[in-house]
């Protein structure tokens, strides 16, 4: 479920060597754009993956241990019995047809009708508009692609968010936008001809990839026979939209869940409550400080952008530590570098510096 076509930019201690395949460059420097402030800053700052090259090298672990893969059946509809959810029907053209199950995660990501499935049928809710970034990206052809990412911040083209440019290997640029309540489209081709960044000059789209990410995660990511994971449960990091590392962790922890639960022959809500606690503990403490880090710079964004870019110019090693942050590398001590600073936290604001430290209390 979910953008799974693009790219992603990823710390490169997530990939180990059986994905190898799926980097198409590493990021030695990032350029940070916002209205009235550029800064270039030099560094190790992770890898580009080709999204669908990563999902193939999953598919193919998964295959090799005796997995049953079906392709081309989306799954459409949530099945539940007396003591919750019971399995899935897939369904494509004519045919559709009913698997039942002990367990059921849901990996269907955020985007169209058959989406989010725990969240819709099961807890018959929705995304609320205000927390749901909608996104655009185009694979730019004859692009100057030199291991760097170029991130820019406009509230007026991407409010609560940002556009990007990606190396995407030799002469390829992944170029895109995301915000709130934005129209992806009219947004990333204004954003191109508004800024022309120089990259991009002679470069023609080739491929276009639209998306859709909720910037809160869901409290009850599970039910009786049931857990959420990914974007389907708003694991998302609300900062910069990265979700990868989350989806990763959090399937992996669903599958341990669901094994102990189904040994044990007890697939109730109170049983699979272990999934949200473990999820919680392994990172639930990073999408919180994204959501407060997000938040503050709703106020006022293009003239505390402004500011934090100038601050950061003058002291190479807090640009280090904000790159780190807004990819959501070691935050734990990035971010206790980086809010340290006193005009770091009169831009956040004391109240979201005072949150966020306490969480790593």
């Amino acid at each position: 479920g979910g953008q799974t076509k693009s790219g992603a930019w990823v710390p490169s201690e997530l990939i180990d060597d059986s994905f190898e395949r799926a980097i198409v460059d590493s990021v030695e420097s990032v350029v940070l754009n916002s209205p009235h402030e550029t800064l270039r800053v030099e560094g190790d700052f992770g890898v580009i993956i080709d999204r669908s090259i990563f999902d193939k090298t999953l598919a193919t672990k998964t295959a090799k241990e005796n997995v049953e893969i079906w392709v081309g059946s989306p799954v459409k509809e949530i099945l539940k019995d007396k003591n919750g959810v019971c399995g899935v029907r897939a369904e494509a053209g004519d045919w559709s047809e009913s698997v039942n199950c002990e367990v059921v995660i849901d990996a269907t990501g955020a985007q169209g009708k058959w989406s989010s499935l725990h969240f819709r049928q099961v807890l018959e809710k929705d995304w609320n508009e205000e927390n749901l970034s909608q996104s655009n990206e185009y694979l730019m052809a004859n692009a100057e692609s030199e291991s760097e990412v170029e991130i820019y911040f406009n509230s007026l083209l991407a409010p609560q968010g940002h556009a990007w440019n990606y190396p995407f290997s030799q002469d390829l640029v992944m170029t895109g936008i995301r915000g709130v309540r934005i129209h992806p489209d009219a947004a990333l081709d204004e954003f191109i001809g508004r800024e022309n960044p120089t990259i991009l000059r002679d470069s023609s789209p080739i491929a276009a990839f639209r998306g859709q990410l909720p910037l809160e995660k869901i409290e009850d990511n599970y039910s009786d026979g049931i857990m959420a994971i990914g974007s389907a449960a708003g694991q998302v990091y609300p900062l910069s939209g990265h979700k990868t590392k989350y989806a990763l962790e959090a399937g992996e922890i669903s599958g341990r869940v669901a094994i102990d639960a189904i040994t044990e022959r007890n697939t109730s809500s109170e049983r699979l409550k272990e999934y949200k606690e473990d999820c919680q503990s392994k990172f639930g403490k990073e999408l919180k400080a994204g959501k407060i880090l997000q938040k503050s710079l709703q106020t006022s964004p293009d003239r505390k952008i402004d500011s934090l870019l100038d601050l950061l110019s003058q002291d190479p090693e807090l640009q280090e530590n904000f790159i780190k942050v807004f990819l959501g590398q070691k935050l734990k001590e990035n971010l206790r570098t980086l809010l340290k600073n006193k005009e770091v936290k009169n831009i956040f604001g004391n109240k979201a510096t005072k949150k966020i430290l306490s969480l790593y209390s």
